[in-house]
């Protein structure tokens, strides 16, 4: 199963997941310090609130997408191992194989 054309697809999302992973805290920081800037400029109370809350709600979803490439392997990990089941894990084996590839790269 782990052929060439598979090998170049799991490449492709692999890059695409560190991408994504190296873009969401940039993005957060900037978006964050634009919000603390308005909270800082603001002079109204409940506006301020609510600024508080987006920027502590844009950290928590970029530790969510930051750690789904981490959680998804471990979650199916525990599911596999709560509720074992015959089946071929040979794109799992052509996975890491690609993976470790791309890190050596």
């Amino acid at each position: 199963m782990c052929n060439e054309d598979m090998q170049m697809i799991f490449e492709i999302v692999i890059k695409i997941l560190e991408v994504v992973r190296f873009l969401v805290p940039i993005i957060l920081i900037i978006f964050c310090t634009i919000d603390i800037f308005k909270i800082i400029v603001s002079k109204k109370e409940d506006e301020i609130k609510k600024l508080r809350k987006d920027v502590f709600m844009k950290i928590i979803y970029a530790v969510i997408i930051y750690l789904i490439p981490f959680l998804v392997p471990f979650i199916l990990g525990m599911f596999d191992r709560l509720f074992p089941m015959e089946y071929d894990d040979s794109w799992k084996n052509c996975w890491d194989l690609v993976e470790e590839k791309v890190k050596n790269d």
